[in-house]
């Protein structure tokens, strides 16, 4: 998968599902994805917010492309979070670690800042996977090798008997059942169950959202049950 800056909640059950998680970090950037911009509440609606980039391309690998200004924006960023969030039940606790994961490093690539936000989650949640970069691995990435063959080079370089691809449209097209099994290789595909916790307002809940909200209204131990909520 791409890194995603603090992704929603069927990014990480996918994270719960393996043990291995690869971030797909040496593929072009692409535009009004994921990768720098996410959604939180706003006045009991979705907030689009962005990372702004520095002569952002999708000529661009993802591994390449910096951050315009990170110190300003998670400053920014925090008060957003601050502002919005102040009467959640575990506002102390979540931003507490929020402000701590900031701090912790001066991002300049929003690769790293991406894919360290979904570690850090990870860390915090305990869940038990290894992460590997795709640019660390030695497979082929040149022209004309399109995303299943890569991805297959990558499991073969792993020693992988098992490939789990979130359940999309886009999935279902791409990836070809009868290669994985020449490749004695078992394809699977997880799907997000309904999910919905007590937001500000009962009536109304505002699904897939960032991770940072479900842990401004769930405990640890309840995030992780919601984690768990996703077939096969």
């Amino acid at each position: 998968m791409q890194p995603y800056i603090f992704p929603y909640l069927g990014y990480y059950q996918l994270v719960t599902a393996v043990d291995t998680f690869v971030f797909f970090d040496d593929v072009n950037f692409i535009n009004k994805g994921w990768i720098n911009r996410n959604n939180v509440l706003l006045q009991n609606e979705a907030y689009r917010f962005t990372i702004p980039l520095k002569k952002v391309s999708q000529n661009k690998l993802i591994n390449e492309v910096e951050i315009s200004d990170y110190a300003k924006w998670s400053k920014e960023f925090l008060k957003l979070i601050a502002l919005n969030y102040k009467k959640a039940p575990n506002f102390s606790f979540c931003y507490s670690w929020l402000e701590n994961f900031f701090a912790g490093k001066d991002y300049s690539l929003i690769s790293e800042l991406a894919s360290d936000s979904v570690r850090s989650i990870a860390q915090l949640l305990d869940l038990p996977v290894k992460f590997i970069f795709s640019s660390a691995l030695d497979y082929k990435t040149e022209m004309g090798t399109d995303g299943q063959d890569k991805v297959l080079q990558i499991c073969r370089i792993l020693g992988a008997k098992t490939y789990i691809n979130p359940k999309n449209g886009e999935a279902l097209g791409l990836y070809n059942n009868e290669k994985f099994g020449q490749e004695n290789l078992e394809l699977y595909f997880i799907n997000m169950e309904e999910v919905t916790y007590p937001q500000f307002q009962k009536e109304k809940f505002v699904p897939y959202l960032s991770i940072l909200d479900v842990l401004m209204f769930n405990n640890l131990e309840q995030v992780r049950s919601l984690l768990a909520k996703y077939t096969i």
